[in-house]
């Protein structure tokens, strides 16, 4: 038996030495550092920079060459060469063009944020999954030792005739499900931790990932009608539908422009080569007639669309209230549900486990009621591991749904 707790030990020792130990803040440096997807939507910033320069430009000229002959060729009179150099010019057309680009450039920006609001999230709710996995796995690790335990020195006494056969072999079946239950937590533990290697972009090894973080959150949460001002004020996507309104009205003034007249300018020259030769010089402007304009048909939809952007400005408003209210009334509820379970508690179920334990093995009471005292122990650490989780998570939707970056570990 003792060889076996001795290669137990050092199978331990070896898998920890492989582990790679990595707190909450370094976890998220290398998640905003080398997560793919993040790098990806940060390239919406470079197209939208590069929108607002591409409205920039102005209506190129137009040059233009002709041929002409006006008689029989081998008279060689009216023939000439003619060029004509025009241009459009239009009124408020680029200015409109640039207002809508950059009025893009700033709902990308927003936009992003939203993105990277979410991610956070999503990356921290992962890492706060790991941690519970971590726990859950210690649990039922120390239960799988302690009924193993039992089952070794069942083994003993059986062999010496001290218990019946029925006693050695319901520890042993017991010793079995716990090791498949430690099994499990085991694989859910390498589950979450690629899951952690995923979000930093690299699942090289990311099995030997272990988080060092805890699930405590202290502090009492503010008023709430205080998290709801700043979630109004800091909410990437109210920004979002506020954008989307300007982004509205930046189109109809746009869309007006373009319905003004437009101004067309010409220069040309003729050079004609009888005899004798001359030069014919013209200059003209013209002025296209926009009868199509007189159609309100473009002009209704531009109305219509940014009255409807300012509705759901408005909704965007109210939705984040309601969300707000929610994950504050989810903080509350999960952190009453974790004080249930007391530091005491837990540990006055501890000394009846061992109690337990002793009376079984003076034969005071039979397997099943130790093994009854031991899952219920075991379940009701998983139910406060679970509880701290649930606090911690509707901590995180707290500052989620607020607007606020996840600082504390």
């Amino acid at each position: 038996m003792k060889r076996v707790y001795i290669l137990t030990g050092i199978i331990l020792l070896m898998l920890q030495a492989t582990a790679q130990e990595i707190s909450y803040k370094e976890y998220m440096e290398r998640v905003f550092g080398n997560n793919i997807a993040l790098t990806a939507k940060k390239l919406d910033i470079d197209i939208a920079e590069a929108s607002v320069k591409s409205a920039k430009i102005y209506n190129d000229p137009t040059l233009a060459v002709s041929y002409t002959n006006n008689e029989d060729w081998s008279k060689e009179l009216g023939q000439g060469i003619e060029f004509e150099l025009s241009k459009s010019f239009t009124f408020g057309v680029r200015q409109g063009r640039m207002d809508v680009a950059d009025k893009e450039r700033r709902q990308t920006l927003a936009l992003l944020e939203e993105y990277i609001r979410n991610f956070r999230t999503n990356a921290t709710i992962a890492y706060l999954e790991h941690i519970r996995a971590n726990m859950m796995l210690q649990e039922t690790t120390e239960m799988y030792n302690d009924i193993t335990e039992v089952a070794n020195n069942d083994s003993i006494r059986f062999h010496k005739g001290d218990i019946a056969e029925s006693n050695w072999l319901e520890s042993r079946m017991a010793q079995g499900i716990a090791r498949n239950a430690m099994l499990e937590a085991e694989a859910l533990r390498t589950k979450t931790a690629i899951m952690l290697g995923y979000f930093m972009g690299d699942i090289t090894r990311a099995e030997t990932l272990r988080g060092t973080g805890t699930l405590e959150i202290s502090g009492e949460p503010a008023p709430l009608s205080e998290y709801i001002r700043t979630a109004i004020q800091h909410r990437p996507d109210i920004v979002v539908a506020l954008s989307q309104a300007d982004i509205a009205e930046a189109r109809l003034k746009f869309n007006k422009a373009q319905r003004r007249p437009e101004l067309n300018v010409n220069l040309g020259a003729t050079y004609n080569f009888s005899n004798p030769d001359f030069t014919t010089l013209k200059a003209g402007i013209a002025i296209p007639l926009k009868f199509s304009s007189l159609n309100k048909g473009t002009r209704m939809i531009d109305e219509t669309l940014l009255k409807q952007a300012n509705i759901e400005a408005e909704e965007a408003r109210l939705l984040v209230e309601t969300e707000v209210m929610q994950a504050y009334s989810d903080f509350k509820y999960s952190a009453k549900q974790a004080e249930t379970f007391s530091t005491e508690m837990l540990s006055d179920m501890e000394r009846v486990v061992e109690n337990k334990r002793k009376a079984y093995e003076l034969g005071e009471i039979s397997f099943l009621d130790y093994l009854i005292v031991e899952r219920n122990e075991n379940e009701m650490r998983q139910q406060y591991i679970d509880a701290l989780f649930d606090k911690a998570a509707a901590w995180v939707e707290l500052q989620h749904v607020t607007g606020f970056g996840i600082e504390q570990e």
